[in-house]
């Protein structure tokens, strides 16, 4: 397929890269353009713009920061909807608002292309062996049209419901996700405070009740004193506001979450934004 990719950040550039492994023609746009050079260098076309990587696209992957960059990246004379054909379909792989999801789905229903919002859960490294776990809103024949770049980039593919529903789903997982991690950095941080060896936390924690996809990665950052971004601090902080936010519309009560909210702010706010959101547990051992 021809695939328009916008968005080459920690996550994208694996991404397309990937795609352009499984044998698609792949044209890149990222609004800073040095970031597209490894992928040319690998064949990819480089766009001027939005418009012009969804110009001839089959599809078009966006994966951005937030809402208003989806929405900049998509609309305006510049934006990818400009540049759809009748029939393509643009396929929103960042994670932002459901009301935002359903807004672009109206918008390109309104130019005759297919929408899907579709997060990806897991992380850099799953980006970069293609073992995403992609969630996925939109209409049925959408979904199966996207099949073949999807599982370019993913292991496991779910068709969640309607368009916004794929986000509502990434938003419940990384509001999981995001206090596990804080409870796991203060229990690791007690241990180690305490006097525990951090290589009996190895041996026992990931293989006990306590065992989590986050407490692995904080004892792993840990222990390698690395903090540079997987999933940073600023993408965390603002999965979790989304959530809370839609919880409040929904009239949902999240009493953990408001706090661990607030404590996460301040985190970001001591200048840890662009560190990875296992610097939690760095925080907490100062």
């Amino acid at each position: 397929m021809e695939v328009g990719f916008v968005g080459l950040g920690v996550m994208g550039r694996y991404m397309a890269a990937n795609l352009m492994r499984a044998g698609h023609s792949v044209t890149v746009y990222n609004r800073t353009a040095g970031r597209a050079e490894e992928l040319a260098a690998l064949g990819a076309r480089v766009a001027g713009s939005p418009r012009e990587a969804a110009k001839g696209s089959d599809a078009v992957i966006t994966i951005v920061t937030d809402d208003a960059a989806v929405l900049a990246v998509s609309e305006g004379q510049d934006g990818v909807l400009a540049g759809l054909s009748e029939g393509a379909l643009l396929i929103d792989m960042s994670t932002i608002s459901p009301a935002t999801a359903r807004r672009v789905a109206e918008a390109a229903k309104a130019v005759g292309a297919g929408y899907l919002d579709a997060p990806v859960t897991g992380g850099d490294i799953g980006a970069r062996d293609g073992t995403l776990t992609i969630m996925a809103g939109g209409r049925a024949e959408d979904f199966k049209a996207a099949m073949p770049v999807l599982q370019a980039m993913g292991k496991r593919i779910v068709r969640i419901g309607e368009a916004g529903d794929g986000q509502t789903m990434k938003l419940v997982a990384n509001l999981v996700s995001g206090l596990t991690l804080m409870v796991a950095a203060e229990g690791i941080a007690l241990g180690l405070k305490l006097g525990l060896p951090l290589d009996l936390l190895n041996e026992v924690l990931p293989n006990s009740s306590a065992q989590s996809f986050e407490v692995r990665k904080l004892l792993d950052r840990y222990g390698e004193d690395a903090w540079l971004p997987g999933f940073s601090v600023q993408n965390r902080l603002k999965d979790l506001r989304l959530a809370v936010e839609m919880a409040r519309a929904s009239g949902v009560a999240l009493p953990l979450a408001v706090p661990a909210l607030e404590r996460y702010a301040a985190h970001a706010q001591a200048g840890a934004g662009e560190l990875d959101e296992s610097s939690y547990l760095r925080r907490l051992l100062d």
